[in-house]
C-alpha cells in the first residue's frame, strides 16, 4: 500500500481517473480493486469526484478522484531522520518519508551499528559476512534476494561505505603447476572437458596450436562477461595476474560478442582470440560445405551482429577474418565441438 500511496502523490495532476488508478494499483481482481480504493478514501489519500459519475459495475466506483494534500511528516519522524549516523545521507528520506517508514527497521539497525561499531568497517568483509555482522541476516545484501536493500543503501550513499567485496561464483578450471602465465578460456563445457582430458592424458603437455597453456577455464557462456563475477577477480585471488589470456568460442555472432564483451569488462587482462583454433574450425567446416546438406549447417537462432565486430577481425589474421565474415554473412555457424579430441590431439605440443 505504501508504494501505491507514493505513486498517487507523485501523480502530476490534482485529479486522477479510475483507469489511471487501476494502472497504479495493478490488481486484476475487481473486488480487490474496490477494496483498495475504499481504503485509500478512508485514509484520506483520495476523494471521489461525485460529478464524474460511476462505472456501472457492482459494486460501483467513481470515474474520477481528487488527490488530497500530502500530509506533512511528523516532526518527531523528521528529527529521527536527521539524527541518523553521518554515513547515512538523510536527504532521500526527508524528501520521501514513506520510503523511510517502509524501511525504518532496516535503517535503524544499520544506524545503531554504525554509532556503536563503525570502526569495524576498517576491514573489508564479503557482502554476506557484512550483512550478517550488521543485520544478523546474511541474505539481506544478496544480489537477488536483497537487491531492494542494496538499492536503498545506494540511494542514501552508504552502501560503498560498508567496505564489502563481491564473492564471484568460482569458474571450473584445470591447472598445470602453480606458476600460471597462460590461460585458455573456453566457451563451452564439452570442449573444456576435452582440452582438460588432453592435458591429463599427455604427461609433458605444454600447449595447443603452438600456444603455451598452463590453465584451462570453462567460461560458461556469458559468465566471463559479468562485471561482478569477472575472471579478473578470479585470477587475482592469489596474486596480480600478469600473463596472457586466450579466448576460444563458437564461430557465430554470439560467440564473437562474448569475446568482445569479455575484453571490454576485463581491461587489465591481455586477452587474445585463440586464432589458430578458429582457423582450424573454418578449415574443417569448409569440408562439410562440400557435402549435400549445407542448409543444416546454418545458425538455428536469430543473432544480431555485434556493433564492434571489426575489433575481433582485426585481432586475427586477415585470411581467417575474411573467411569468417563470409560464413557469417551467409548464415553459417561453427560450434567449438567441430574440434573434437581426435582432431585436437594432433595439435598438442610438449616440452621435455
Amino acid at each position: 500500500m505504501d508504494g501505491i500511496i507514493t505513486s498517487i502523490f507523485e501523480y502530476p495532476y490534482k485529479k486522477i481517473g479510475l483507469d489511471e488508478l487501476e494502472k497504479i494499483i495493478k490488481l486484476g481482481d475487481y473486488a480487490k480493486l474496490v477494496e483498495t480504493i475504499s481504503s485509500l478514501i478512508d485514509r484520506q489519500i483520495i476523494k471521489p469526484v461525485k460529478q464524474s459519475g460511476k462505472n456501472g459495475l457492482n459494486p460501483s466506483l467513481y470515474l474520477k478522484y481528487h488527490i488530497m494534500n500530502k500530509p506533512a511528516p511528523d516532526k518527531q519522524l523528521i528529527n529521527e531522520i536527521n539524527s541518523l549516523h553521518y554515513m547515512i545521507e538523510p536527504g532521500v528520506f526527508r524528501k520521501n518519508t514513506e520510503k523511510y517508514i517502509k524501511n525504518r527497521e532496516f535503517i535503524l539497525i544499520l544506524d545503531d551499528y554504525l554509532k556503536a561499531h563503525s570502526s569495524n568497517l576498517e576491514y573489508p568483509l564479503s557482502e554476506n559476512e557484512r550483512a550478517y555482522q550488521i543485520w544478523n541476516d546474511e541474505k539481506v545484501l544478496d544480489k537477488k534476494e536483497g537487491k531492494d536493500n542494496i538499492a536503498l543503501l545506494k540511494s542514501c550513499n552508504v552502501f560503498d561505505k560498508l567496505n564489502t567485496y563481491p564473492t564471484p561464483e568460482p569458474f571450473f578450471d584445470y591447472r598445470r603447476g602453480n606458476d600460471i602465465k597462460n590461460v585458455l578460456v573456453i566457451e563451452n563445457k564439452d570442449t573444456w572437458f576435452t582440452v582438460r582430458k588432453l592435458m591429463l592424458d599427455t604427461p609433458n603437455f605444454a600447449g595447443l596450436f603452438g600456444v603455451k597453456i598452463d590453465c584451462v577455464i570453462y567460461g560458461e557462456g556469458r559468465k566471463v562477461t559479468q562485471k561482478n563475477n569477472s575472471l579478473q577477480d578470479y585470477l587475482n585471488i592469489d596474486s596480480h595476474f600478469e600473463g596472457k589470456v586466450w579466448y576460444w568460442g563458437d564461430i557465430d555472432h554470439e560467440g564473437i560478442d562474448i569475446f568482445l564483451s569479455f575484453v571490454n569488462i576485463s581491461p587489465e587482462l591481455d586477452i587474445f582470440p585463440f586464432a589458430e583454433a578458429y582457423k582450424k574450425m573454418t578449415e574443417l567446416f569448409d569440408r562439410l560445405l562440400s557435402g549435400d546438406n549445407t542448409e543444416g549447417l546454418k545458425c538455428r537462432t536469430n543473432q544480431r551482429q555485434p556493433d564492434n565486430i571489426s575489433k575481433f577481425y582485426q585481432s586475427i589474421d586477415s585470411e581467417s577474418a575474411e573467411r569468417i565474415k563470409d560464413l557469417l554473412h551467409n548464415g553459417y555457424y561453427i560450434p567449438q565441438e567441430i574440434l573434437n579430441y581426435a582432431v585436437l590431439k594432433d595439435y598438442i605440443y610438449c616440452e621435455g
